[in-house]
């Protein structure tokens, strides 16, 4: 048996297998043969088909976990809007002849790298804002959908995970997210508190361990692989001994 140390996010105990998501990375055009207005015209389409979008998510999100936590997308909808933000998109596509896509792209990595090098740790988790929206937008210019279905219940880890993930993954399968980076201070953490999902960050897996069972220790932020069914026993006992929820069902599959 191996331990990992990580911070948890949800005090919940939860046993599955490991499954690595891989974020699809999409292949754009550079630059465009065509009329720079044309390429602008699409970006704001595509902008707006995403506000649209996000404004789905935000009611959705209000019915379910209520209005502090929905505001996630709110601001969203915002950072699309954010004049800096498109004026860099419209820039590229007016001034270097790139395409929508690849303008987003580059926006994209820029404005994420931009707060990721801020020092207040709340700042640097707005990255993965920025990154949610431009893919959001690249979704909508290239006729993509966000498609998280998975076969079998797991225990699921990346590097991060977007907020809009969190409400894209089939919550009947999802055991568990396990990030190998991630925040403690991010909107994902935020909505992940909220829809009560056993999550831990900052766990250095490897993809070696795909496929291997997991066990999330949301108390301590220990992730065990490969425990053994008797140690499973022991860690259920004593939380139960110490009040902690009761009838954890937990076995080695």
């Amino acid at each position: 048996m191996q331990v990992l140390k990580g911070k948890a996010i949800m005090e919940q105990i939860v046993a599955g297998r490991l499954c690595f998501y891989r974020r699809p990375v999409p292949q754009v055009q550079l630059y465009t043969q065509g009329d720079w207005r044309h390429e602008a015209n699409r970006f704001h389409q595509a902008q707006q088909t995403a506000i649209l979008e996000l404004n789905t998510l935000y009611h959705r999100a209000l019915n379910q976990v209520g209005d502090g936590v929905a505001s996630i997308f709110l601001i969203h909808g915002m950072l699309l809007e954010d004049h800096d933000y498109v004026e860099t998109v419209r820039g590229l596509i007016n001034g270097q002849g790139a395409t929508a896509e690849y303008a987003v792209q580059m926006a994209e990595v820029s404005f994420a790298a931009a707060f990721a090098a801020m020092d207040s740790p709340y700042m640097r988790a707005r990255a993965a804002d920025i990154r949610d929206i431009s893919q959001r937008v690249l979704r909508a210019l290239m006729g993509g959908r966000q498609m998280l279905l998975m076969d079998e219940p797991a225990i699921l880890v990346s590097d991060d995970y977007l907020p809009s993930e969190v409400m894209d993954f089939d919550q009947h399968r999802l055991l568990g997210l396990i990030t190998r980076k991630g925040s403690l201070d991010s909107h994902t953490a935020m909505l992940v508190r909220a829809y009560h999902i056993p999550a831990i960050v900052e766990v250095p897996l490897t993809p070696r361990c795909e496929g291997r069972l997991a066990l999330m220790d949301g108390y301590t932020g220990d992730v065990y692989i490969d425990p053994e069914q008797e140690q499973l026993n022991q860690l259920r006992e004593l939380y139960q001994a110490n009040g902690r929820p009761k009838g954890l069902a937990l076995s080695v599959n």
